[in-house]
């Protein structure tokens, strides 16, 4: 499996918001698969933990890039520290939310998800994916979500940037399907992380390692997955039974039952 994972992508893996989360867990089981990891993230300290535990681990070579997506010319950062790497697969993990009412966030909050939820996956795919078109292999994951799939209130403008998100993949992966290039947008639904501490209702959160061995597994034959039989079972019934309408009252509904002070409370980032 590693030997075969590693001939499809090549040697090197990129991976933004790498330093917790399902970020780091996308390290740890594509290092499992051979491949060398360059790390993507702000928290330099957690990701130069991260690096020393996968080259012990798995003896593989790691790069740190301490970088925020959120800042312009980010991508130059990201571009000039791998430009003699041969990298195969980008994983377009990083991302912010904003949980409660609409203007629970400010305007600058707001912008800054634009930012990093949008722009920054859209410039990376763009520039990586002219280089695997280059050398005729290569994949890229986006991490999308359930809430792409209709409207989430109180997760109004989270919602739109990864509904973005699955457009594009979606997109990417028929364009470049005869190119020999895999895309995948990855949607879970709520996952034990930063984002969701606090969380009332634990039991729909999912661990980051079945979700991400779920996006491992599927890339290359589907251009969307979503990880577990709970969020697959919500996005069946949003999509396919309670129409746009009713889908976006439950969605309210259950965000108002499990987010404690969903209407006020501060948004996170990971």
């Amino acid at each position: 499996m590693a030997n075969t994972f590693f001939d499809k992508y090549g040697s090197w893996a990129v991976i933004t918001g790498a330093s917790s989360g399902i970020g780091a867990e996308y390290a740890k089981q594509i290092a499992t698969k051979g491949l060398n990891i360059v790390l993507v993230a702000r928290r330099k300290a957690r990701m130069e933990a991260l690096a020393s535990e996968l080259e012990q681990n798995f003896k593989i070579q790691t790069k740190i890039i301490e970088c925020d997506v959120a800042i312009d010319g980010f991508h130059d950062i990201i571009l000039n520290a791998v430009k003699d790497l041969d990298i195969g697969l980008l994983i377009n993990n990083a991302g912010i939310n904003c949980e409660g009412q609409f203007f629970r966030g400010d305007l600058a909050r707001n912008t800054q998800m634009i930012q990093v939820n949008v722009k920054a996956p859209f410039v990376l795919a763009y520039e990586f994916a002219k280089k695997f078109v280059e050398k005729g292999k290569g994949g890229i994951i986006f991490t999308s979500s359930i809430s792409a799939f209709n409207a989430h209130p109180y997760l109004t403008h989270y919602a739109a940037t990864k509904a973005y998100i699955l457009s594009l993949a979606e997109g990417m992966n028929y364009e470049f399907k005869d190119k020999n290039i895999d895309i995948l947008a990855l949607c879970p639904g709520m996952t034990k992380s930063e984002m969701t501490k606090g969380m009332k209702d634990s039991l729909i959160l999912m661990e980051v390692q079945p979700v991400v061995e779920t996006a491992l597994a599927t890339l290359g034959n589907s251009a969307v997955v979503v990880p577990g039989f709970i969020n697959k079972f919500q996005t069946f019934v949003n999509s396919r039974v309670l129409g746009r309408i009713s889908a976006r009252n439950f969605s309210g509904a259950l965000l108002e039952r499990v987010l404690p002070g969903v209407k006020s409370k501060k948004g996170k980032s990971k």
